[in-house]
Formats: C-alpha cells, sequence, structure tokens
C-alpha cells in the first residue's frame, strides 16, 4: 500500500478551518476516481490541515500528487501557508470497517 501525506500550516485557525472544508470538497471526488484505500483530512488547533491519502496502486499516487499538486496553486493564491509533503510506503495500518455490508428493507 502506498501513503501520501501532507501538511499545511496556515497563518490562523480561521484560515485552516476554511481550507479543510475546501479540502473536503475538492479532493473527496478523488476517492472513487483513483481507487483510494482511504482518505482523512484533519485540522489542528495549532491551526493545520492534514490530508492523508492511501492507494493500492502506485499509479493512482502518481495521478493524486498532480491533482493535489493543481489544488496547492489555487490554495496558495488565497492563503499563506507552509507545506510538508512526502510520500511513503505503508509498514502499517489499521482502520475497523465501518461501512455496511448488508441492508434490510421490511
Amino acid at each position: 500500500m502506498y501513503s501520501k501525506s501532507v501538511v499545511y500550516r496556515f497563518t490562523s485557525f480561521t484560515s485552516a478551518k476554511i481550507v479543510a472544508g475546501h479540502c473536503t470538497e475538492s479532493l473527496s471526488k478523488f476517492v472513487v476516481k483513483l481507487d483510494m484505500s482511504s482518505l482523512t483530512i484533519t485540522v489542528s488547533k495549532e491551526s493545520e490541515v492534514n490530508i492523508s491519502a492511501t492507494f493500492e496502486d502506485i499509479e493512482n499516487l502518481k495521478k493524486f500528487d498532480d491533482a493535489l499538486a493543481k489544488f496547492v496553486v489555487e490554495l496558495r493564491e488565497a492563503f499563506d501557508f507552509r507545506e510538508n509533503n512526502k510520500s511513503s510506503v505503508c509498514v502499517f495500518s489499521y482502520q475497523r470497517d465501518t461501512s455496511v455490508d448488508t441492508l434490510e428493507l421490511n
């Protein structure tokens, strides 16, 4: 499994909250398109937005990298922030399955 992690540190918590919402709206469309195993977007009290995505296929990670680069250009036009960006191979990942396998209708 391959992982992409980025951290954006903003000058204010308000900016971080706005960007977190924008990230969710803009990046969630890639979950199905790029067959993501997971996508997590968090915002911290230190005004950081953390995006973490995992993929089974390295090519999909590369496509997400390209999409993320375009997204960052857009962000830089509106906000001041620092970026820490890295790709890696997952050594261990646990995530409890939260999906519903069956649905009964009455």
